[in-house]
């Protein structure tokens, strides 16, 4: 036999399960979490300053990379290449000539052979011409220096040169 309750009765029955539960979560949560008068005041943080060591742990020591001497009154030019590299290849040429700039040209490749640096100097030019009186005391061209740190003036050639053989003196000057 199945009795069925009127429904004002379920719905009054439904609401007072609600208000129930409602009720005591309020109460549970309010003990449960500290709500009450007593914990609702924090207690002070008190902080301690924090201090490093005295002594910090000793890093190895690093060797400073020795600076690079060159000699004294070289060429801008020069030394700007010698900074990077240990063998530079000087050309002295005097522009519009067929024979000299064939001359660069094949210095130019000898260089690149062995990893040299390369600087190709217009003679006819103020600045070439101080230049390859500084380094070669001619100014003849074509000319062909090969010049190593810290700026010293290993081979010189007069007139057209081989790439070969200007690949050969850099290469004996210490390139590559």
């Amino acid at each position: 036999m199945n009795v069925a309750a009127p429904l004002p009765t379920r719905l009054v029955a439904l609401l007072g399960v609600i208000a129930a539960a409602a009720l005591a979560f309020v109460l549970l949560r309010g003990t449960v979490l500290g709500t009450d008068e007593t914990a609702a005041t924090p207690a002070p943080v008190v902080r301690t300053p924090t201090t490093k060591p005295a002594t910090t742990p000793a890093k190895p020591a690093v060797k400073p990379k020795p600076r690079l001497q060159l000699l004294p009154g070289l060429p801008r030019a020069v030394a700007h290449e010698l900074r990077y590299e240990k063998v530079v290849v000087v050309s002295l040429y005097a522009p519009r000539t067929a024979v000299d700039s064939d001359a660069r040209a094949e210095a130019r490749t000898g260089a690149h052979a062995v990893d040299a640096g390369f600087l190709a100097v217009n003679v006819l030019t103020d600045g070439g011409a101080r230049l390859a009186e500084k380094l070669g005391g001619s100014v003849s061209a074509p000319a062909v220096l090969v010049v190593r740190r810290p700026g010293k003036v290993v081979s010189s050639f007069d007139g057209f040169v081989d790439s070969a053989v200007v690949a050969q003196a850099a290469h004996n000057a210490g390139a590559r």
